[in-house]
């Protein structure tokens, strides 16, 4: 294998490039290549990582949940057979060394060049005697710190299925993790905290019409943003960015969304209320969905500001 950086082979490959069964029996015996499973191959010693890596190869959309994840992200010693989710339709027979289901899974990332749950769903789904609320409380704190900690957070907080947000959000502010963007993850765990169990996607800095809203919710089409005095206010913001903030509200507005802003006094001290008018708001539009035709031809100041606008 010398000279080629692949590092997994199947046997169907590994028999075009012109071994034959003996002689990849010998390379075996050498040590040369490795065998992960039937079928399977490695350059590389086979530790739990590359095992791990060769397994993810070799079925497309693999992502490794459970205890898995948590050994990927350094709470838990490997166990084996690896647990991992499989998009619907794929099969769900993972031989000795996997232990498949396709359930819903929140966002994912690539830890140890392996594809796992983020640090957030990790931490939530995780099970066992063995795992404390000290041990996920500190795989938040690894994951998301530094400047821009609350803002992955809070998008990672988003895009868990409904039923876990609670749970997510309850532990996630339980410890300190990034400095930036304290203000929009506060209201995002308002947000995800009133739409509990209801079965909505939550974006955070989601486009509409060319513009980037905090928080999006699709299926209901809510978009929600958070207002900074310090950055929003009139007074205080830059010329372009005050001018753009508006055009975008109508634009969004013109295109059938429902727009609701908070101000950062009222995620402070009014999180209650705010929880309900989103959950009241989202809960409307869904049992509402046709009040009134979309619109579906556009005029120049539907496109985005700065294409149109005199500075």
């Amino acid at each position: 294998m010398a000279g080629n950086d692949k590092k997994f082979w199947t046997t169907t490959e590994l028999i075009a490039s012109g071994r034959t069964p003996d002689s990849l029996r010998g390379e075996c015996a050498r040590g040369e290549i490795h065998r992960i499973v039937r079928g399977l191959y490695s350059t590389e010693e086979p530790t739990d990582l590359v095992v791990l890596a060769a397994l993810a190869w070799a079925r497309d959309g693999l992502v490794y949940t459970g205890r898995t994840a948590a050994f990927l992200h350094s709470m838990v010693p490997m166990a084996w057979p690896a647990q991992a989710s499989v998009p619907r339709g794929k099969s769900r027979d993972g031989g000795t060394l996997l232990q498949l289901s396709t359930a819903r899974r929140g966002t994912t990332e690539y830890r140890r060049s392996v594809p796992t749950l983020n640090g957030l769903a990790t931490a939530v789904t995780v099970e066992g005697d063995d795992i404390t609320e000290k041990m996920r409380g500190s795989l938040l704190m690894r994951n998301y710190g530094g400047f821009r900690g609350n803002r992955r957070l809070a998008q990672d907080l988003a895009a868990l299925e409904p039923s876990r947000r609670a749970r997510a959000a309850e532990l996630a502010g339980s410890v300190i993790t990034g400095t930036a963007s304290e203000l929009e993850y506060k209201a995002v765990c308002i947000i995800v905290d009133a739409l509990d169990r209801v079965d909505v996607t939550v974006q955070v800095n989601a486009q509409i019409r060319g513009y980037y809203f905090d928080i999006v919710i699709p299926e209901a089409r809510v978009c929600i943003e958070i207002d900074s005095r310090q950055y929003h206010a009139a007074g205080s913001a830059r010329r372009e960015d005050f001018v753009a903030d508006r055009w975008k509200g109508n634009a969004a507005v013109r295109w059938g969304w429902t727009l609701l802003r908070y101000p950062d006094a009222s995620v402070d001290h009014a999180a209650r209320e705010i929880g309900a008018e989103v959950l009241d708001t989202v809960l409307f539009n869904l049992a509402n969905p046709r009040t009134r035709k979309l619109r579906v031809e556009e005029i120049p100041t539907d496109r985005r500001v700065h294409d149109w606008h005199r500075r």
